[in-house]
């Protein structure tokens, strides 16, 4: 018995550092990694959820920081060699983002992973409506959230995204966009906000003209050469950087007339002298 307890804990413990390291993982990549059905590793990560190391998801399972207040008191089991910065730093600027979003906000999630990291910790914000053109995030939010989610319709492309240019000023009508939350690829020298993804670029012009307020998030520091451009730099209220992204931009921030607001161990963010 003592060997089969042993194996037990040892896998749990694999299964909470695969989670922690990937951020969201699916129960067939579990179960084929450490060689034990779908059954039993359902039965693990419901076990772990219980304990509040991790929240499932559709057909997996989602980190979740002990910051996320999910189940702050519960004892880390993740073993104290185990580290992984990119992850840190992802929960770092997700937590700086969810202080810019209040209760009973009206909010347009762009696409991205660290969007994808964000939907877990709206669990504790209360009447909010999301509009989102990516099915996936959509159900995602279903599983933490009771958020209104309006899904814009059209054709299905790549990715599980929707697309409909023809829908997505009538929507914006309809329901006023408080915060608008982009995930950005990058901000080219002449001070455009450019994305990875040319199919979301004419959604995303019409939501940064409308929305009343624009929050930018910029995870890491990248070689962007598309000029996938939304808007320009001036028209965001807040940009978030992560660490290793703030030596390239920091500069041009300031000389954009961006102030820094606060800093802690992941990310740096910039105000455009507005309060939000």
């Amino acid at each position: 018995m003592a060997r089969v307890s042993s194996a037990l804990l040892k896998r749990r413990l694999d299964i909470a550092e695969i989670v922690r390291k990937h951020g969201e993982v699916k129960v067939d990549d579990l179960s084929e990694k450490l060689q034990v059905s779908n059954v039993t590793i359902r039965q693990d990560l419901t076990y772990l959820e219980q304990q509040g190391y991790l929240k499932r998801s559709f057909g997996g399972a989602i980190y979740i920081s002990p910051e996320g207040t999910i189940n702050s008191s519960a004892p880390a089991i993740i073993s104290p060699n185990f580290t992984n910065n990119n992850d840190n730093r992802d929960i770092g600027l997700v937590i700086t983002c969810l202080s810019y979003i209040n209760d009973g906000d009206t909010i347009f999630l762009s696409h991205g992973n660290l969007i994808r990291k964000l939907i877990p910790f709206l669990h504790n914000k209360k009447s909010l409506r999301l509009i989102m053109n990516d099915i996936h995030n959509a159900q995602l939010v279903k599983e933490f959230s009771d958020a209104e989610v309006i899904l814009i319709g059209g054709v299905l492309l790549d990715g599980n995204i929707l697309q409909n240019h023809k829908v997505i000023n009538f929507i914006l009508n309809q329901f006023p966009v408080t915060r608008f939350i982009v995930e950005l690829a990058a901000i080219n020298t002449d001070n455009q906000l450019t994305i990875d993804n040319i199919e979301q670029q004419k959604t995303y012009q019409h939501v940064l003209k409308n929305a009343k307020h624009i929050i930018g998030i910029l995870p890491q520091r990248i070689i962007f050469n598309d000029n996938h451009s939304i808007g320009k730099l001036k028209n965001i209220d807040v940009v978030i950087l992560s660490r290793p992204a703030v030596t390239e931009y920091h500069q041009q921030l300031l000389d954009s007339n961006f102030n820094q607001s606060d800093i802690n161990k992941y990310c740096v963010t910039y105000h455009n002298g507005l309060d939000i």
